[in-house]
């Protein structure tokens, strides 16, 4: 019988036949607060499994892709595409022979700084940040290294190691590059420095999240516009259908055997120059005629006041409360709107101090929701509701 030394022991033998590009846990700078070793699953394993059971990656079922507070329950949300980077990064990570465990990590917290309504709600945080003075806005990326680090579990975070933060906050979907190398000579002891999206992932693997992220959404956007009825089939430009296809499993397939083929044996990731421009005039088809489509910007507008207005009046709340400290004005508030129990709850229990922006406390509050608790919330505070 097989003792739990004896199994750690095959964990880290089977890593080290990994190619010699690959991450291993067992080398890894590891985490700001070590962990006692777990004999089953080796240290990016133990990490998915933290992201798996955090409440920020359940309320990814409950948040935007494109198409806000969908109706449709076969429309991707924010979950579905996770999930979606995490199971083509996978395929693409094994035939590369990269470490799975570090993948699936990364792509599975990759977007838990996303705010609700996607990246109509990204833009208007963003542009009421800067408004009140935040140097650099918003950014989800980075937003989702403080997600892991301080916002979870009342504030201690996830502990991940160094290398999946790392693919968090330089994961980059909307950056377009046909080669994704690696910057291995980057300090992951200093993450929370990064201030911009110009820097690439210090691991083979997070480069590889980094490129699956655009092949994810690409075809899947497509697909739920022609079911949105924005578009049809016969719109695809016809270069698009015959060598990309037209159903997003093909269009998938097509740049996976694409990358594969270029980047196997190569301390990169790659796409050939043909396949990186037949990506690059999809990505222009579906700006054009899906994420600028009336409708589709018609509903973004409106998701635009939600957010504003939201941060306004928790502003506002804040000041009127003494940051929620004044039992009277919070216990009235939330006898009249319920939703702001677990705003005053949120503030109680996360590491804030007094000198704290409000506006720190507010866009942490506001990424953290789903498109239908923000829909409630904004309903209670600005709709009249019966008195009797």
């Amino acid at each position: 019988m097989k003792t739990s030394a004896d199994i750690r022991k095959i964990l880290l033998e089977a890593e080290e036949k990994l190619s010699p590009f690959a991450a291993r846990s067992g080398t890894a700078p590891n985490r700001k607060f070590p962990l006692k070793s777990d004999p089953f699953r080796l240290e990016f394993a133990r990490d998915e499994t933290r992201i798996l059971h955090s409440p920020p990656f359940r309320r990814l079922k409950h948040k935007t892709q494109v198409f806000l507070s969908p109706n449709n329950d076969h429309i991707c949300t924010r979950m579905e595409h996770v999930l979606h980077v995490s199971s083509i990064a996978s395929v693409i990570g094994r035939c590369l022979n990269l470490n799975l465990d570090l993948i699936n990590a990364i792509a599975k917290a990759h977007d838990l700084g996303h705010p609700p309504f996607g990246h109509a709600g990204e833009r208007m945080l963003d542009a009421v940040c800067r408004r009140e003075g935040v140097a650099g806005g918003f950014m989800h990326e980075l937003h989702g290294l403080r997600v892991v680090d301080t916002l979870t579990n009342y504030g201690s975070g996830l502990n991940l190691t160094y290398e999946v933060r790392d693919g968090i906050v330089a994961h980059c979907g909307e950056s377009f590059e046909r080669v994704v190398a690696p910057d291995r000579q980057r300090d992951l002891k200093q993450l929370e420095k990064i201030k911009k999206r110009d820097v690439f992932p210090a691991t083979l693997e997070g480069c590889l999240v980094r490129m699956a992220d655009k092949i994810a959404y690409l075809g899947r956007d497509l697909e739920d516009g022609i079911k949105a009825g924005l578009i049809k089939k016969v719109d695809i430009p016809a270069d698009l259908a015959r060598n990309l296809g037209t159903e997003n499993g093909a269009i998938i397939g097509a740049f996976v055997n694409d990358i594969i083929g270029c980047s196997i044996d190569k301390d990169a990731i790659e796409m050939s120059a043909g396949t990186f421009d037949l990506m690059k005039k999809l990505r222009d088809f579906n700006y054009q005629y899906i994420y600028r489509h009336p409708q589709v910007q018609r509903t973004s507008q409106k998701s635009d006041h939600v957010i504003e207005a939201l941060f306004y009046e928790f502003k506002k709340i804040l000041e009127n409360s003494e940051r929620g400290r004044n039992a009277d004005v919070s216990q009235e508030l939330v006898r009249e709107i319920p939703a702001l129990e677990t705003f005053f709850h949120f503030i109680k229990n996360t590491s804030y101090t007094d000198t704290t922006p409000l506006w720190r406390i507010i866009t942490d509050y506001i990424a953290g929701m789903t498109d239908l608790f923000a829909e409630r919330t904004y309903t209670q505070l600005f709709l009249p509701t019966p008195v009797v």
